[in-house]
């Protein structure tokens, strides 16, 4: 495969022997990349490892239902010790797709063409469109089986607290399960050796890198993801996958079918807290004076074609930058 152009014939790229050079030449950056996933990696195994056996040590796997009287003590004693991290690990795993496309990506050309190295690479019978196609191909290729590989450690230790935590909202697990992850890194990658193509200077790129990536990852988590699929309306107390479901919205309404504001809810509460009969809660209370509950939510059992959707879009967005990056490098890099 020869990727030259002879008169306006286009042939495909020849990238035998390429593979060497890149490692040699980004070997730095890709241990980079394994060493801050195999630090959190190394974190999940340890705790993991505790967390696992409490579960076991506790019944948890074997006491029934989870919200059921029998476990509620031991789910308190293991969330006690263990809920904390359940819920910060996964906001903070959301950015790491941006962090390697910012340290690796973004450099991949920018470093060339700043320090003008460049020159010298494309003079040893190689043209540019074989080396920087090497580059993203080959080094695209490593991360994302890398970050995926992170992804099935991550699901491993996020196990004992899919029945009770979300796998489909928004900031949880969601964003490092399935192959939405894996699909993020390629992104951020491509999208990083584009800007970095584009701008010429390294650490712009960086930055740049950082925010695109932002400015596209978290509009489409906040505003795009709840519409991939309709959302399903019910009265609270009749969904019984609430636990592993995303909830959209919920609201209180009043027998005439008019929605509560949260004033009027703390109204409710403050004007009738004291008259509450022994043992029935607020919610309980609502109930029995004709008040109903009501949410809008995505079911966890759409987990697997949320994540087929969206990683589907980013690995188009990410081909789409790849060869945007290899037309500006033919065209303009020079």
């Amino acid at each position: 495969m020869t990727a030259t152009m002879v008169g306006p014939v286009w042939q495909r790229p020849h990238l035998r022997g390429l593979s060497w050079v890149t490692w040699r030449q980004h070997r730095i950056g890709f241990a980079g990349a394994v060493a801050v996933l195999g630090a959190f990696g190394i974190l999940m195994l340890v705790n993991g490892l505790a967390m696992h056996a409490d579960y076991s040590r506790l019944g948890l796997d074997s006491c029934g239902s989870l919200n059921s009287s029998s476990c509620r003590t031991p789910m308190e004693i293991f969330s006690g010790r263990y809920s904390g991290i359940a819920q910060f690990l996964p906001r903070v795993l959301l950015f790491l797709p941006a962090v390697l496309g910012v340290f690796l990506g973004a450099p991949l050309v920018a470093r060339e063409l700043e320090t003008g190295t460049y020159r010298f690479a494309w003079t040893q019978g190689r043209s540019r469109v074989e080396w920087v196609t090497a580059k993203l191909v080959l080094l695209g290729a490593a991360l994302t089986v890398l970050a995926f590989c992170f992804t099935l450690l991550f699901t491993w230790w996020f196990r004992p607290w899919e029945p009770l935590m979300s796998r489909m909202a928004s900031g949880q697990a969601y964003e490092i399960e399935g192959v939405v992850f894996a699909a993020r890194t390629l992104f951020g990658f491509t999208l990083g050796a584009l800007l970095g193509a584009m701008i010429r200077r390294t650490v712009p790129a960086m930055a740049a890198t950082a925010v695109l990536w932002v400015g596209v990852v978290l509009p489409s988590v906040l505003y795009l993801r709840p519409h991939i699929e309709r959302p399903v309306t019910a009265l609270a107390n009749s969904v019984s996958d609430i636990a592993p479901s995303w909830t959209i919205s919920s609201w209180v309404q009043d027998s005439a079918g008019h929605r509560l504001s949260n004033v009027q809810i703390d109204t409710l509460l403050m004007d009738n807290r004291g008259s509450l009969p022994p043992g029935v809660d607020f919610h309980a209370w609502l109930a029995q004076h004709g008040y109903t509950e009501w949410v809008t939510y995505q079911p966890g059992s759409r987990f697997w074609h949320f994540q087929t959707i969206e990683a589907s879009c980013y690995v188009v967005l990410a081909l789409l930058l790849a060869g945007a990056t290899i037309a500006w490098v033919r065209r303009r890099a020079a």
